[in-house]
């Protein structure tokens, strides 16, 4: 369809009135009067000829629908970054759009994706590199941009813990928690009698404590106030020590609930280390819980993963200016199988990442 624009539309008037008016004053001949009104017409055609192609190639956002996201969790142990796309074309009348994914210089994805009348669902992936931190994503059609949007990527950092036990043991049974290459970690054998800084970490963990002196508990809230993380594996003695329930809004224990290996609970809720559009992973349903720290029922407000009890494994608590997750079973054989210690290690991950991604604001 053929279309003007205002100003065309007014340079057009004065090229066709001008003519006449100078015919109607004997000023002009009328072969050149003739000559000229032709002229006319056809500037008028070309001016509009852009408008002809612009036409038949409309097409902008409200076209289509569409729901793209990204896995920003896979820059904790990935070479790539998944993402999800989810795409309705609404157009009849478009028959395909691309999809361009770069980062300036570097070309990483394009897609060509066929209108079908229904929403689509594409997975793919991207490349990680340490330079790449911010992505351009492109939708065109044919040679015209629709839109464009950024996704920018959370810098991977080195986030400093401090980790405390009770005792050696304990302390040999979690190592394998830090063998990651984004953890620079000090462990300590808790002594109530000693003065820790904690100031220098960024996270504190607690490993089956049941006592800490008066002079930790205000360390841990001042550590607090400066928006550190602390992850408390719970002891089912330590309401022995009111300071922790009052201080450091520990959880009020009910009982210690399973007492032998002939039966479990499955760990059910898992959202909070679900890897946003990706399948749970196999690890939680193969993890066998037999015993756990039991908390009374106003605790499962803060609940962050269940078991299939209803009963919180993990909470998360935001106190003071930090955050305190607290942990309601252990790695020992009478309280979990070995695959537990991949789920606790994908935990572990999960709480670190929100540290990175808080540290960056």
């Amino acid at each position: 369809m053929m279309s003007f624009d205002h100003v065309e539309i007014l340079w057009c008037l004065i090229f066709i009135l001008v003519p006449i008016y100078l015919l109607k004053n004997n000023l002009i001949s009328k072969s050149y009067f003739y000559i000229q009104f032709i002229s006319i017409i056809l500037l008028c055609l070309f001016l509009a000829k852009p408008h002809i192609n612009q036409s038949s190639e409309s097409f902008d956002e409200s076209s289509f629908l569409y729901d793209l996201n990204f896995n920003d969790y896979d820059i904790m142990n990935a070479d790539s970054l998944a993402y999800q796309l989810k795409i309705d074309i609404k157009n009849p009348e478009v028959d395909n759009i691309n999809m361009l994914i770069s980062n300036g210089s570097t070309i990483y994805e394009t897609l060509n994706i066929i209108n079908i009348d229904s929403t689509q669902i594409i997975n793919g992936s991207l490349p990680l590199n340490n330079s790449d931190s911010l992505f351009q994503i492109s939708f065109l059609h044919r040679s015209n941009v629709i839109t464009s949007l950024y996704h920018s990527i959370p810098e991977k950092k080195n986030i400093k813990i401090g980790s405390f036990f009770p005792n050696q043991s304990i302390l040999e049974n979690h190592s394998f928690l830090f063998n990651k290459d984004f953890i620079t970690n000090e462990n300590f054998i808790y002594d109530e009698f000693q003065k820790y800084n904690f100031q220098d970490k960024e996270i504190i963990i607690l490993n089956d404590i049941d006592n800490l002196s008066n002079q930790s508990v205000v360390d841990l809230q001042k550590f607090l106030l400066n928006n550190g993380f602390i992850i408390v594996f719970l002891s089912s003695s330590f309401g022995n020590n009111k300071d922790l329930i009052y201080s450091l809004d520990y959880p009020d224990i009910k009982a210690v609930r399973g007492s032998s290996r002939n039966q479990f609970f499955t760990i059910e809720d898992v959202d909070f280390v679900n890897k946003d559009f990706l399948a749970i992973d196999e690890i939680f349903t193969k993890s066998k819980i037999y015993r756990y720290v039991q908390l009374e029922n106003d605790e499962n407000l803060f609940s962050k993963i269940s078991f299939s009890t209803d009963d919180p494994l993990l909470l998360e608590k935001e106190v003071l200016n930090g955050k305190i997750f607290f942990i309601t079973t252990k790695i020992n054989s009478d309280w979990s199988n070995t695959d537990f210690k991949s789920v606790l290690s994908d935990i572990l991950d999960r709480i670190l990442f929100q540290k990175m991604i808080s540290n960056a604001f």
